[in-house]
């Protein structure tokens, strides 16, 4: 389905019923690419599949693409589907556009869980770093000349420029959070336990000989740390 948020078509899927999950794919993916994830989580939930903007079949727009914009097209997702609450799920950079949902935000923000996010550009380890700017220098020559590396610069764009969220930033989040990390994640886990520390209500779990792609790498792992999560925060409401 379409839905014309802020200049754009944006395309999200709804998948099963009840409490609302919003499912936000990393850079270069779409919502397929989560599909075991939305499966297992639609049994019991209402999952919003969302193509973020510059991504799978959803438009780019003019506006210069950066995660301030992109939590801004969820939320207002969320406006045109009438959903005032809501919990998250974000991979990736879909973790980084949760955050900043979190910090525009926070009395609409249940609970969310991050997997493999950095909250700052200078936390991306040297090697995928150095990688990520080839990959962009490639593509900004050829954008010019083909859509598929428009948008690839766009995306590529997105690593080495952003986001830029401070602890300050951070602090703002008052949503319960599980950030999920990889033992050998281009996230490092020390940056992830600073982040986890700034948020009001922040835990972690690290994935012994977790690399950065988790949802595909440990799916069965990661939905288990999900739902635990999200059945603690049940029974301590319920207490």
């Amino acid at each position: 389905m379409m839905a014309e948020i802020n200049g754009i078509n944006l395309f999200y899927q709804i998948i099963g019923k009840g409490e609302p999950i919003l499912l936000i794919h990393g850079n270069g993916q779409n919502h397929r690419s989560l599909k075991r994830m939305i499966d297992d989580l639609s049994t019991n939930h209402q999952v919003i599949a969302v193509d973020s903007r510059a991504h799978g079949k959803s438009e780019a727009g003019n506006t210069p693409l950066d995660f301030e914009v992109m939590a801004l097209d969820m939320l207002s997702l969320l406006d045109y589907l009438k959903i005032d609450k809501y919990k998250v799920i974000g991979y990736s950079d879909g973790g980084i556009v949760a955050l900043v949902m979190g910090k525009m935000q926070p009395a609409r923000q249940i609970a969310s869980v991050v997997i493999g996010t950095n909250y700052h550009v200078n936390q991306i380890r040297f090697l995928p770093d150095l990688f990520c700017r080839v990959a962009y220098g490639a593509a900004f020559l050829l954008a010019p000349f083909s859509r598929f590396f428009d948008r690839m610069k766009r995306q590529l764009a997105l690593t080495i420029y952003h986001p830029h969220m401070s602890e300050a930033d951070l602090q703002k989040i008052s949503a319960p959070l599980l950030a999920v990390v990889g033992e050998y994640d281009l996230i490092s886990s020390k940056d992830t336990k600073k982040m986890v520390h700034s948020v009001q209500h922040g835990e972690m779990v690290i994935v012994r000989n977790g690399l950065h792609y988790l949802p595909r790498q440990k799916p069965k792992q990661l939905l288990q740390l999900i739902h635990s999560f999200f059945s603690n925060l049940s029974a301590g409401i319920h207490k």
